[in-house]
């Protein structure tokens, strides 16, 4: 599937943009804080009902405008034309439509429009906490795996009221207790035994990947899933764990707290790694995502989004993720940068066909 058409009102810093798109490549050229970033973030909100940034939807409406709204044409593999609008205003409730018709709910619509992101604030995959990691490995199994996406939103409720009784100052009710307890861990065994398959099958691609973009074949990466799951039944780790998780008041036991070890020789990356060589990972993470996502669920091929990611890299990185990305492996792509140097050189490695925007204080316009 690819965008066609998208029309942008009021979100951020643009307060208007009609485009029509390459099914191809498409870039955008500009300084840093013109827009393009939020370009790229408006196709997010169309494919995921959100931000790629942890933020409230209050935050990118643009300056005293009443509301923003989101408008996508798409064209399917098989040519089917789909429209997806997105709306925010204050006060209101978020508006997501398919085809004119609301969706129920925004989970629902998370996967039929497969999207990978890959941006400077990816860094945080291997700088950041386990939450992030966490993050990766949930948002690339929803858009295939919908029971997982389920499974998370009721592990994740329960976990709130679990934590809530933990603070309680009176003594929480043991029969409450046990059934909250039995609801997370039905949800937890599904998120783990995913989770757990997931890296499984992920790792080869990731470890290809980091090879070709790095072009050292001395430089060994892998991923090792980190989980609770590991010590056996979550139920009884919740039971053994209540006396402790009262004094503390939060729950110190499940999935919630499951990690990725990233490993660079077989030692964690953050001690090992250069500046491009923790760039080259979490870029090859990402890309890995892509392609893994190719061969899930309806094997739709994803869009993907590449803003500003060559700054810090030396020119043979740069030259092998160019390289790469101008082949037919890959469906639509958007990519900023600040260099028109990199574009030019990705345009001229494609023989696909391409647009190219220039963007000024939040307004798009095409250039040759």
């Amino acid at each position: 599937m690819h965008l066609s058409h998208l029309s942008i009102l009021d979100f951020k810093n643009i307060a208007q943009a009609d485009l029509e798109l390459s099914p191809n490549v498409n870039c955008f050229v500009g300084k840093n804080g013109m827009g393009k970033t939020n370009l790229l973030d408006a196709i997010h909100y169309l494919s995921f009902g959100k931000s790629s940034f942890t933020t409230p939807d209050s935050v990118h409406l643009r300056h005293e405008a009443p509301f923003f709204l989101l408008q996508g044409q798409y064209r399917a593999e098989d040519g089917e034309e789909v429209r997806v609008a997105c709306g925010y205003k204050p006060g209101g409730r978020k508006q997501l439509k398919w085809n004119d018709k609301d969706c129920r709910r925004i989970a629902d619509h998370v996967g039929r429009i497969p999207l990978v992101m890959i941006a400077p604030s990816d860094s945080l995959l291997v700088s950041g906490g386990s939450e992030e990691r966490r993050r990766f490995m949930d948002q690339v199994i929803s858009q295939y795996d919908l029971p997982y996406l389920e499974s998370l939103m009721r592990y994740n409720q329960s976990l709130k009221q679990r934590n809530a009784l933990l603070r309680a100052e009176q003594e929480p009710d043991a029969g409450v207790m046990e059934v909250l307890e039995e609801m997370m861990a039905a949800a937890a065994t599904y998120i783990y035994r995913c989770r757990q398959a997931f890296v499984e099958e992920f790792r080869p691609v990731f470890q290809f990947l980091y090879q070709r973009l790095s072009d050292q074949a001395h430089e060994a990466v892998d991923l090792v899933y980190v989980s609770h799951g590991d010590r056996g039944s979550f139920a009884n780790l919740y039971a053994q764990g209540r006396a402790k998780e009262r004094i503390v008041g939060y729950s110190l036991y499940g999935t919630h707290r499951d990690d990725l070890d990233l490993r660079f020789g077989g030692f964690p990356v953050r001690q090992e790694c250069s500046q491009g060589q923790t760039k080259t990972y979490f870029i090859a993470m990402k890309l890995a995502q892509y392609v893994f996502l190719k061969t899930k669920g309806e094997k739709r091929v994803p869009i993907l989004l590449l803003d500003d990611i060559f700054d810090k890299l030396d020119a043979g990185r740069v030259a092998r993720i160019v390289d790469y990305v101008s082949g037919n492996d890959f469906g639509q792509i958007f990519i900023t940068d600040t260099n028109r140097e990199h574009l030019d050189d990705i345009l001229a490695a494609t023989e696909r066909d391409y647009r190219l925007f220039e963007v000024k204080d939040g307004v798009v316009n095409p250039t040759l």
